[in-house]
């Protein structure tokens, strides 16, 4: 009996296994393996040394956008791990400081890069940098490649630093020193400049920007860089300036004068610049002219009513700008006041 019993377990057994098999069968495909979302590397980091402390920098790997709504492969980059080692013990770089993107601090973009600043370093010591993008959902990412720099004392400011303010433009200028090379850097709003005007440093001991917006305050600062390690640059001088509009309107045209009763009525066509503030009449007695209205004319004509009891009586104009530049006279408007 227990033989049989036996068999008939076994029997069972064997049964309900073939239907598992057959219930899954064509339901199961081949496995699908876990996708592990990796921020991309950075392969450009770079170590120099500006405005007398070591900028490390690199271009942000570009952001890998889901396919769908809730796709695991969505790697948007949220910070960036830094390690900081020895240049001789790159094996042993330690946790230098972490940049979360979202907090805006720490770092700058300057030119497609990103740039933050070491300045805990010792004359003649080399440093190695990496750095390792993390992902929003907090996976870090593939190590960049490593940025080693040595450590050497940057030169000194430059000599004193002018500026001569034009028209839209700004010459900034310095004592030349020998075996030094400049950098001039524009401070735009308060916000810290990181790449310099001239593309390459400067010999010349001048550097003219043009293109400003007149009447605004713009900041310099000028930096020495040694010419023989021109990645070596040091702390720089500033100096504020503000350019001017030193150009007049043009002169009025068609100027002409009319007797009208015991005045004189003068006219001219309107001048057409943005930044007029009006006009002014000079009456001209002998060779020299005087001028008769005491505030700016704001129309295109003005009624001379006292006008002298002369032959002859001349005339010319000029437009005023915003700025209180003066054009040339216009042609002059003669008129035979009496016979």
């Amino acid at each position: 009996m227990r033989k049989r019993n036996t068999w008939v377990f076994s029997a069972v057994c064997l049964s309900l296994c073939a239907v598992f098999i057959l219930a899954s069968c064509g339901k199961k495909g081949s496995p699908v393996p876990v996708r592990v979302a990796k921020a991309g590397m950075i392969g450009d980091l770079k170590a120099e040394v500006k405005d007398a402390v070591i900028f490390v920098s690199f271009t942000p790997p570009g952001q890998i956008e889901p396919k769908k709504k809730g796709d695991e492969q969505d790697v948007k980059i949220a910070a960036f791990r830094v390690f900081k080692g020895c240049g001789t013990c790159l094996g042993d770089v330690q946790p230098f400081r972490t940049i979360v993107l979202d907090e805006k601090k720490g770092y700058t973009i300057a030119g497609g890069r990103l740039y933050f600043y070491d300045d805990d370093v010792t004359d003649g010591n080399e440093y190695a940098y990496r750095v390792y993008p993390v992902t929003a959902r907090g996976t870090q990412g593939e190590a960049s490649n490593t940025a080693t720099i040595i450590w050497r004392q940057p030169p000194g400011p430059p000599g004193p630093v002018k500026v001569e303010e034009g028209d839209a433009r700004v010459e900034v200028s310095w004592t030349k020193q020998e075996g030094y090379l400049y950098n001039v850097y524009r401070w735009d709003n308060g916000m810290y400049p990181v790449l310099p005007l001239n593309p390459r440093p400067v010999a010349t001991p001048l550097y003219m920007d043009a293109g400003l917006t007149n009447g605004r305050a713009y900041l310099y600062e000028v930096r020495q860089v040694r010419e023989s390690a021109p990645g070596i640059e040091g702390e720089g001088v500033k100096v504020s300036a503000i350019p001017k509009d030193l150009t007049p309107p043009a002169s009025p045209m068609l100027a002409k004068a009319e007797k009208k009763g015991n005045a004189v009525l003068i006219s001219w066509e309107a001048n057409t610049e943005k930044d007029l503030a009006g006009y002014n009449v000079y009456r001209i007695m002998g060779s020299k002219p005087v001028k008769i209205n005491t505030a700016l004319i704001k129309e295109s004509k003005y009624t001379d009513t006292h006008a002298p009891d002369h032959r002859f009586i001349a005339y010319h104009v000029t437009a005023v700008d915003t700025a209180g530049n003066e054009s040339g006279p216009s042609q002059e408007a003669i008129i035979m006041s009496k016979e």
